[in-house]
């Protein structure tokens, strides 16, 4: 025994040594129960097992110091090991220009993302929660969650009404403010020091310090570098939106009418759908779509699948008008 321990009781001992190694993480039972198997075993191998046979007293000391080792390396062990991998919070549903990223891959939270490298090109992302996150050129965010995109810079367009039913709101952090939407479509901006919000469908609630703002669809908000706020009037489609048609995932028409291809392709371009009369109305609700417009643009689509149920169209005024192909008045 060191000078250190000498004269102190073995059972004291024992427990400043206990004292000075500290708290540790506590071990998962399996490996509590491997100490304790461990222990067992040395000892019968020094002592025997008979019952009643007494151990010399000297010898416990060292056997507990190698114990408290073990359980020692153990904790390490258990604090060092790798961590638990992230949660997937979302997969790569399209990629379109030199986005660098391969459809399908799965994205755990924390994934950095960034759409300007040396070939431009932007990403289409569906959220675990069914949410449609598209990245424009010059992009990049960090997942925070499967519900919390961060924003760094360039701009980020979501909408929650592509999947059956309703998605999970997708919330997004930007150097002035945390846009929380409420079922809806909105596109958030980053470009410099100012950050601009648009909404499409639903309403958005801008927080910062010093209270919330909200917008709601049709409205767009610029927000400066010193905090300032100005709200102005937006157009649903046009220029500003065009970025967001060409990164929007294709419908699967298999078997779908052709009036829920129209609100689909209403909604992706922000467009109000109008049937021109009742037979246009009657077509819609019947004929039946079959084949894939996967290779199509969203601008072209209409034309393609109107046409293969003697339909046609035409945009104005923010709205795709739709009549029986042929018939005057169309």
């Amino acid at each position: 025994m060191s000078e250190k321990w000498r004269g102190v009781p073995e059972e004291d001992a024992v427990r400043k040594l206990l004292g000075d190694a500290g708290r540790r993480p506590a071990l998962p039972e399996e490996d509590l129960a491997a100490i304790r198997d461990a222990a067992r075993a040395e000892w019968a191998r020094r002592y025997g097992a008979a019952p009643g046979r007494k151990s010399p007293r000297r010898s416990w000391l060292p056997l507990a110091a190698a114990l408290l080792a073990g359980v020692i390396g153990l904790a390490w062990w258990a604090r060092t090991r790798p961590s638990v991998t992230p949660p997937t919070v979302a997969s790569i549903e399209r990629v379109s220009g030199g986005a660098g990223r391969g459809v399908g891959i799965p994205l755990a939270a924390g994934s950095m993302l960034a759409t300007d490298g040396e070939t431009p090109g932007r990403l289409t992302l569906r959220m675990r929660g069914g949410a449609s996150v598209r990245l424009d050129v010059a992009t990049q965010v960090r997942l925070a969650s499967a519900t919390l995109v961060e924003l760094r810079r360039g701009a980020v367009y979501v909408d929650t009404g592509v999947a059956p039913g309703r998605a999970e709101d997708v919330a997004v952090s930007a150097p002035n403010g945390l846009f929380r939407p409420a079922g809806t479509q909105f596109q958030v901006r980053v470009d410099g020091r100012e950050t601009n919000l648009r909404v499409r469908e639903g309403r958005v609630a801008m927080d910062r310090g010093d209270g919330s703002v909200v917008a709601t669809a049709g409205e767009e908000l610029i927000v400066s570098g010193d905090g300032g706020v100005v709200r102005r009037q937006v157009a649903l489609s046009g220029p500003g939106w065009d970025w967001v048609a060409e990164t929007a995932p294709m419908l699967a028409i298999e078997g779908v009418k052709v009036r829920e291809f129209l609100n689909w392709i209403g909604r992706e371009r922000g467009l109000r759908v109008e049937l021109a009369d009742g037979d246009a109305a009657g077509i819609a609700d019947s004929c039946v779509l079959h084949g894939s417009i996967e290779h199509l643009t969203l601008a072209d689509a209409p034309g393609v699948v109107l046409s293969s149920c003697g339909l046609g169209h035409r945009v104005s005024d923010g709205a795709l008008v739709v009549f029986v192909a042929g018939k005057k008045g169309g």
